[in-house]
């Protein structure tokens, strides 16, 4: 016998949702423009419709029950839906405008992420773009809860085992690139025993690019080099490049955009291929907002090489 939901308002839905991302009531109360009390009533009547506790309270404390769990994820949804909702008639109105956040966690996606930025900012000018940086947990995080509804990052294990939905952005060559006037620039070949000797710019730990060249050294039995400067910040690397005798690990269009001359240039390594990809992922259980759809489409025509439309005015 299916539940009777009759009762349940979206003001129940939003206080669930107001709770649980503030962590107690008082907060979620401070949220909403509203008293504790106010809360707590509405919580209650929430609980009473559904016939359980939708959480476990204690001193300055609440924690979702699995009921409240599923409902949680109810309230999200609902929350997208309207949220997209009230996009799409502003759209229709006055064409497209708000924020589109991004998150982004694969320097080899820059130059496409970036790209593509700005052909949507020429044909919705009125959106304003947001890029979010932090660690790949932070940003998954982030992704599941529809705080950002695309992700541009690599397709590890997990993600490609996931629910998630995700289109491979590209598979880059993998090169060495060392500053221009680096005494190796003019080696006809190097070996990675002579790599591990030099300094480096070396990827942060976590990152596609450090998990790769960890791979490599391990299999030729060689360790980290012992001189680095710890960063994927290729801005940064260009500056040290610039500076002094480097060499890093990157994709080769990242090392053109970013460290060819006069800056730096490719050394003559064989470097294996990654066993991961990059590339663009969204949740497909949160109903995606029209200005990621639009941006999600935009960035799959480029992937395919299809070619772009004319600025829609909804």
């Amino acid at each position: 016998m299916s539940l009777p939901l009759h009762g349940v308002k979206l003001r129940h839905l939003r206080i669930v949702l107001a709770v649980h991302e503030s962590d107690n009531i008082t907060q979620a109360a401070s949220r909403l423009h509203v008293s504790p009390a106010a809360v707590s009533k509405a919580l209650a009547e929430a609980e009473e419709v559904f016939g359980e506790p939708l959480f476990e309270r204690g001193r300055g404390w609440v924690r979702l029950t699995p009921l409240g769990e599923a409902v949680l994820a109810c309230a999200r949804t609902v929350a997208a839906e309207m949220q997209g909702l009230g996009d799409a008639i502003e759209g229709l109105r006055s064409g497209f405008q708000g924020e589109l956040s991004l998150g982004v966690k694969a320097i080899s996606l820059n130059p496409f992420v970036a790209d593509a930025i700005t052909e949507f900012s020429r044909l919705y000018p009125r959106v304003r773009v947001s890029l979010v940086e932090g660690s790949a947990s932070y940003l998954r995080e982030l992704l599941d809860g529809g705080k950002i509804q695309l992700l541009f990052a690599r397709l590890s294990a997990d993600i490609v085992q996931s629910h998630l939905a995700k289109a491979t952005v590209l598979s880059d060559e993998v090169v060495i690139a060392a500053s221009a006037a680096h005494p190796l620039v003019d080696r006809a070949s190097v070996s990675w025993r002579e790599l591990v000797q030099q300094r480096w710019c070396l990827p942060s730990p976590g990152t596609l690019m450090r998990d790769h060249l960890e791979q490599i050294l391990a299999a030729r039995r060689l360790r980290l080099p012992a001189q680095y400067v710890e960063t994927s910040d290729m801005a940064m690397a260009a500056s040290l490049f610039e500076l002094g005798p480097y060499v890093t690990i990157v994709p080769r269009r990242v090392a053109l955009r970013y460290l060819g001359m006069p800056v730096g240039t490719v050394l003559p390594v064989a470097v294996p291929a990654t066993r991961d990809a990059v590339g663009m992922i969204w949740n497909e259980a949160i109903p995606m907002r029209p200005t990621a759809r639009l941006f999600r489409d935009l960035a799959q025509r480029r992937i395919s090489g299809a070619p772009g439309p004319v600025p829609t005015r909804m």
